[in-house]
């Protein structure tokens, strides 16, 4: 396989003869794990003197074939000239090198070789020999390759993925980031403005506190951290950073750090929009219950553990659906908006605001001391809700009711504390609305007290001890019955017979009303029934509560109720709808009304003056009748603006068409003016009282209209003489505070005791003598007029001493001498009644 070679600068070996060394040197060249080949510098062209075993193995060369060659013949293809060159130039040169070389197996197959060229010296340092290594690195290049193409591949998924990688070294250098990095963490060009990552509570995150350097000092991993964005635009992201340790898998020493890091910023904000969702109102961008309940829990912890008070409200906007019905829920909407803004703007930014639902909100209040303390935080947002608010260019004026309890003072739990302050703003609004009211603990006893008389009244019901009585409504004009109103009695076993004000104020915020509401039209029905049997045909109204009307079947149950009647009997029956009851949702309301005129059924708005109803309104319900609150009618006689509401309320009525009916008529004063007036159906104790319906039948068929009545059954008062009525009024309420303040009582405003100032004297010198002024029986007034104001400043002056029955003589006489002006009055009116063409030509010449 080789010729014997003499190695030059051969060792000597004191233990070993040359031939010796030098075979054993030879056994150990021939059993090389790599290739040795040996050219000598010396002779021309540098030949191949020396090749082993393995050179063969690794290039195919036989060592016949590869003795006295020169380096050519390590050459294969074109691939290995510039190696070869290299080699060359080393042989000539006598210098070291090193190349590679691709060969190909004998199997086809693709294979690499290391050649490493170095020179041997004689001792004189003149090159004899060069010799050659020959390695076989074909799996170290296809390892290498690999591992470049595995490289390749990383390089490309990291380029491609969405979440950013980083690597760190042992210092905290950063050696590597992908794109998405750069992106994600602002490592953008040199001079470009750097976005900042944001730790807790918005502060800037200091670069030791970036997870890397947390890594580096402890090895242990960071998972999960959630950190906001500040952006170069001025926008905020989110990113989550998670950083692990990278270790030497023999050693265990740290090596570096992998980061990871991804945009969540969608993500997070979505969270933040569903938990918005489950903790805010939409609309109103507040707290809502569920909110407002974990609050109230936090609150009450610590006020339990600092014994700090705080307080608890409920609020409820009143005269809100009008708004609602009259302009839109767009409408709405924009004023719940505004109310929330207006809230926000009044209490502490620790405090909260929750709306409830609809026009109602909740308060959750502290950082007060006394009472007196919330209070005052309680009035500014009454002031601050009832300014006035701008819809669709119009101002609107709407109010609010609040209810509050404090805590410590009530130790109850978060659900008791808002039950409490909702019955108090339930007691603000029976009140009179647009007020604040406490929780009254008492008014719990009394509620639960009230428990047990709904029990009783539930047991009445269906006892059968529960009656309706029938008050006549009559047209005076005409001097007949035309209709009756039910209404319902107690006949209890040991009190006797109850009036509804003893029982019904009791459910009407139960469903028991709803009952009983049914019960009443039933027999109301049944009793138009019995009625026509008779001969008596006779309309009926029934009073219908608030709660039952909004009840979602509640023309359906009318409609099963007329089922079972007899025909005809509808058409009778007239339902009595409250007018704020009507305006709490007039969509509704009037398409029940609608429902229920196609059944026969005819509507009345009762207790009419009371709410606050517009034109619109009015319009939209579309009732049949007009019913004048008690209030009014009672007090017209004296209060000249109770006058001026009947008189509105009638003419309402006759623009619209619909009947109308003036309740609490209690004295033929008030039958003869609401005649003058143009209302002649009215109902009341000066006519009759309410009876049982066997005995209402006995009145009925004994009934004759008063004599009396005729005095009014001339042509009504034309509406430009109304003004003789309000003349009467104002004459009639002066001298009644006259009277009260000569017996001590405060005057509500100063009496004007200039008989020129009063309000009779203002008319009568201005209004009054331009229409009236020719007139003898006008003039004549003046001159009474003037000794009734000379009478009462003669009492006024008696009132101040202790002559009591002068004293008493001059309030009859000046008494008597009211009446007596009062009655010239009604002439006059009488008159232009029965001449008004001559009155008004009188007046025309003027």
């Amino acid at each position: 396989m080789s010729r014997d070679v003499a190695i030059p600068n051969e060792p000597a070996n004191a233990g070993h003869s040359k031939d010796v060394l030098s075979r054993l040197m030879f056994q150990a060249l021939e059993g090389l794990e790599f290739g040795i080949v040996i050219f000598d510098a010396e002779a021309a062209g540098h030949p191949v003197v020396y090749v082993n075993p393995t050179f063969q193995r690794i290039t195919g060369f036989q060592v016949e074939d590869s003795l006295g060659r020169s380096c050519r013949l390590l050459e294969q293809n074109d691939g290995d000239k510039s190696a070869l060159a290299t080699l060359r130039h080393a042989l000539s040169a006598c210098q070291p090198c090193r190349i590679e070389l691709a060969r190909m197996r004998e199997d086809g197959s693709q294979g690499w070789i290391q050649f490493s060229l170095s020179p041997i010296c004689s001792e004189q340092g003149v090159t004899t020999h060069l010799i050659g290594l020959v390695q076989d690195i074909s799996a170290a290049r296809q390892t290498l390759a690999h591992l470049e193409q595995s490289e390749s591949r990383l390089r490309t998924i990291m380029v491609s993925v969405e979440e950013g990688v980083q690597l760190w070294d042992e210092n905290g250098c950063l050696i590597y980031a992908n794109p998405a990095s750069r992106r994600q963490l602002g490592m953008l060009a040199e001079g470009q403005e750097q976005p900042h990552l944001l730790g807790e509570e918005s502060v800037p995150l200091l670069d030791e506190r970036f997870p890397d350097q947390h890594v580096l000092s402890t090895g242990q991993a960071e998972k999960e951290i959630l950190m906001r964005q500040e952006r170069p635009d001025g926008s905020q992201g989110w990113i989550r950073l998670n950083a692990h340790p990278i270790l030497d898998q023999e050693t265990g020493r740290l090596l570096g750090a992998v980061t990871s890091t991804a945009d969540v910023t969608d993500t997070v904000e979505q969270e933040q929009r569903l938990e918005r969702l489950a903790h805010y109102d939409a609309l109103t961008q507040l707290p809502n219950r569920v909110l407002l309940a974990d609050r109230m829990r936090q609150t009450l912890a610590r006020s339990q553990r600092t014994h700090e008070a705080f307080a608890v409200g409920i609020m409820d906007l009143d005269g809100f659906k009008p708004v609602n019905d009259t302009y839109g829920h767009k409408a709405g909407d924009q004023v719940l908006r505004e109310v929330a803004g207006r809230l926000m703007a009044l209490v502490r930014e620790e405090d909260t605001v929750a709306r409830m639902g609809g026009d109602e909100f909740a308060l959750l209040l502290g950082g007060f001391v006394t009472t007196q303390d919330c209070e005052t935080v309680l009035q500014r947002i009454l002031n601050s809700v009832a300014a006035p608010y701008l819809v669709n260019g119009e101002v609107v004026r709407i109010s609010t009711s609040i209810g509050a309890t404090l805590y410590p003072d009530d130790r109850s739990d978060p659900d008791k504390l808002l039950r409490h302050a909702d019955q108090a703003m339930y007691q603000a609004k029976q009140d009179g609305k647009n007020r604040f009211g406490f929780f009254d603990s008492g008014l719990e006893q009394r509620h639960k007290a009230n428990q047990g008389t709904l029990h009783k009244i539930g047991e009445a019901l269906g006892k059968g001890e529960l009656v309706l009585h029938y008050q006549p409504v009559v047209d005076c004009r005409q001097g007949r019955v035309v209709g009756a109103e039910a209404l319902v009695r107690w006949q209890h076993p040991v009190l006797g017979l109850l009036s509804p004000a003893e029982f019904l104020p009791l459910i009407e915020q139960d469903d028991l009303i709803v009952a009983l509401g049914e019960w009443t039209i039933a027999e109301a029905l049944a009793q138009i029934g019995r009625w026509r049997e008779l001969g008596l045909e006779i309309d009926v109204s029934v009073n219908v509560s608030a709660r039952q009307l909004h009840q979602r079947e509640f023309a359906g149950r009318i409609q099963g109720l007329l089922g079972n009647a007899a025909d005809g009997t509808a058409r009778r029956l007239d339902i009595e709808i409250v007018e704020t009851a009507a305006l709490e949702d007039i969509n509704a309301v009037s398409e029940l009304i609608e429902r229920l005129r196609v059944m026969g059924v005819r509507i009345a708005l009762d207790d009419f003056g009371t709410g606050y109803s517009s034109l619109i309104h009015l319009r939209r319900l579309a009732a049949d009748t007009l019913k004048i609150d008690q209030s009014f009618v009672k007090d017209m006689l004296d209060d000249p603006l109770d006058l001026a509401i009947v008189e509105g309320v009638i003419g309402l009525a006759s623009a619209f068409q619909y009947r109308v009916v003036a309740e609490g008529v209690e004295s033929i004063d008030h039958i003869l003016m609401l005649l003058e007036l143009g209302c002649d159906h009215m109902q009341g104790y000066a006519i009759a009282r309410p009876r049982p319906a066997d005995e209402f039948l006995d009145w009925f068929r004994a009934f004759r209209p008063d004599p009396v009545w005729q005095l009014a059954s001339s042509p009504r008062l034309d509406r430009a003489d109304f003004q003789l009525l309000l003349a009467e009024a104002n004459h009639r309420h002066w001298v009644d505070r006259v009277i009260a303040c000569s017996h001590g009582q405060p005057a509500e405003e100063p009496l004007a005791m200039d008989y020129r100032q009063c309000r009779f004297g203002q008319w009568y010198y201005g209004k009054g003598m331009t229409r009236y002024g020719k007139r003898k029986d006008y003039l004549a007034l003046g001159s009474h007029h003037r000794e009734i104001h000379e009478l009462a400043e003669r009492l006024r002056a008696l009132a101040k001493t202790d002559r009591v029955e002068e004293r008493d003589a001059m309030e009859c006489k000046l008494h008597a001498s009211r009446e007596h002006l009062v009655e010239r009055l009604k002439r006059m009116r009488w008159a232009s009644m029965v001449s008004p063409a001559l009155d008004r030509s009188e007046h025309d010449k003027q």
